[in-house]
């Protein structure tokens, strides 16, 4: 499995610094090198719960292969 389609889980040891997105529901953050992944503060927002897609154990980030959308400026 090459490190692009690798998941990582909350809690891993972050390899290399980048945007990564959450795989349940698509928000993307930026981690530095040696972080550790943390919960996606997207999917516990809204409820005690978080959203309906949200499931504890099952968050898992990715890194993005394609970099973000440039902001235009305002």
């Amino acid at each position: 499995m090459t490190d692009q389609n690798k998941t990582y889980n909350k809690g891993d040891v972050v390899n290399e610094s980048g945007n990564y997105i959450c795989v349940p529901c698509g928000y993307h953050r930026f981690f530095r090198q040696g972080e550790q992944f943390t919960e996606c503060m997207s999917c516990l927002s809204g409820t005690l719960n978080g959203h309906e897609e949200f499931a504890a154990g099952l968050e898992l980030w990715e890194k993005m292969t394609e970099p973000l959308p440039k902001k235009s400026p305002s």
